[in-house]
C-alpha cells in the first residue's frame, strides 16, 4: 500500500492534470471499478438503466466514468480548475475539500463552488469510491449551465 504522503503526491498529480485540461489520470490510481458519487448519488444509479448493465458499468465506472464526467463538466465550465485543500489519509479513506472553479458556459460569469471529497482506497493504493458533497444550488446551477 502506498503511504499517505505516496497517495497524497498521486492525487496532486491528477488534480494538476485535470487542470491543464487532460482526461488522462496517473496509472492505477483509480481502480477499474471506481464509483463516483455527488450528494450520495452514485453516477451509474442516475443513467436509467439497471447498474448491472454492463455498458452503464462501462460509462460510470474507473477511468472511463470519469472521462464522461469530465468532460461533461469541461461542456458545462469553460477552464473548469480543481483546488484540494486539506487532504487527509487514515485507514482506508482520503477527506479533504476541493474548490471548483471555471466560466460557466451559459452565461459567462465566474463561478466557484466548494465541496467536501471523501475517497475509499483500497489495499493496492486504488481509489474505489469518490464521494463529492456540494450544496444543492450550486450542483443546480451546473445542472442549468449545461442546458
Amino acid at each position: 500500500m502506498l503511504t499517505p504522503g505516496e497517495f497524497v503526491g498521486r492525487v496532486a498529480e491528477w488534480v494538476a492534470t485535470f487542470n491543464r485540461g487532460s482526461l488522462d489520470l496517473p496509472d492505477g490510481l483509480l481502480h477499474k471499478d471506481a464509483t463516483f458519487r455527488l450528494n450520495g448519488v452514485a453516477y451509474q444509479d442516475t443513467l436509467g438503466r439497471p447498474a448491472s448493465d454492463p455498458i452503464v458499468r462501462l460509462v460510470s465506472r474507473g477511468p472511463g466514468g470519469y472521462r464522461l464526467l469530465v468532460k461533461a463538466l469541461h461542456y458545462t465550465l469553460t477552464t473548469p480548475e480543481v483546488a484540494l485543500r486539506n487532504l487527509d489519509v487514515h485507514h482506508g479513506l482520503a477527506t479533504g475539500h476541493v474548490d471548483l472553479s471555471g466560466v460557466l458556459r451559459d452565461t459567462a460569469e465566474a463561478w466557484v463552488a466548494n465541496a467536501d471529497i471523501v475517497m475509499t482506497i483500497d489495499l493496492d493504493g486504488h481509489i474505489t469510491e469518490v464521494a463529492v458533497q456540494m450544496d444543492d444550488d450550486r450542483v443546480a446551477r451546473l445542472q442549468r449551465a449545461r442546458q
